[in-house]
């Protein structure tokens, strides 16, 4: 999976700044998904609650400044 994700991150393609990236998986099933940086791995369990995460985004686009 390393080597298929190019050694970096599978969600912001950048290489892991603290020497490794994190196996992700889905809570619910166990399922491995990929491997993730320490931010993405963090910020995808925080969002992970798809209603919740779609909230998120649109607050953000209604505060965007243009």
């Amino acid at each position: 999976m390393l080597a298929e994700q190019g050694g970096t991150c599978a969600v912001c393609k950048a290489p892991p700044k603290n020497k490794r990236l994190h196996v992700d998986h889905d809570h619910e099933t166990g399922a491995i998904r990929g491997l993730l940086c320490v931010f993405c791995n963090t910020t995808v369990g925080r969002v992970e609650d798809q209603e919740h995460y779609q909230r998120i985004l649109a607050y953000l686009q209604h505060h965007k400044e243009d």
